[in-house]
């Protein structure tokens, strides 16, 4: 069987718009623990996730934190 790697890619600001890699973390992690592998790509703007303070104090961004520190130990990829 042929296995494919599953790629979520967000290209956003942190700031402006923290869903977009969110939600590449929260589909990559699901995808992970279904035994998929899978690989976040950060471009552009949204490499600024690797620093904390570029995410909004927003009830977003928070989730986005816990998002990123777990992705830190994950079962997947993360690109800069």
């Amino acid at each position: 069987m042929e296995r494919k790697k599953l790629i979520f890619f967000a290209h956003a600001g942190p700031q402006e718009n923290p869903r977009a890699a969110r939600t590449a973390y929260h589909f990559a992690a699901v995808a992970a623990d279904a035994g998929l592998e899978a690989e976040v790509r950060l471009a552009g703007d949204a490499v600024l996730v690797a620093t904390v303070d570029a995410i909004p104090d927003t009830a977003m961004g928070e989730e986005l934190r816990e998002k990123v520190k777990k992705g830190v130990d994950a079962p997947f990829m993360v690109s800069l």
